[in-house]
């Protein structure tokens, strides 16, 4: 089983996701999800009523943040994707 690693950028007012690459090193996919969950993920904690209503749009995190990484999806094959070893490959 791999674990793909997905940019995630806003466009248009949404979410796009985009895979990127895949690994099988649990301390990378680690790494790119802790900075997930300190990033992106904290900002949805923060301010999930505010999106809700409308109060503010998730471009008030990208015009800071131009895009972040997740790897949280597993499969059975690379489709393609190239293997990742290290964060600086993002």
């Amino acid at each position: 089983m791999i674990t793909v690693i997905e940019k995630i950028e806003e466009e248009g007012g949404q979410l796009k996701f985009t895979p990127v690459g895949f690994t099988q090193d649990q301390e990378l996919i680690n790494e790119i999800n802790e900075a997930y969950d300190s990033g992106l993920g904290k900002f949805f904690g923060e301010n999930r009523t505010k999106l809700e209503i409308g109060e503010i749009t998730i471009n008030a995190f990208f015009d800071v943040t131009p895009s972040v990484n997740e790897a949280r999806t597993q499969q059975e094959n690379t489709d393609g994707l190239r293997e990742l070893k290290n964060i600086n490959e993002l």
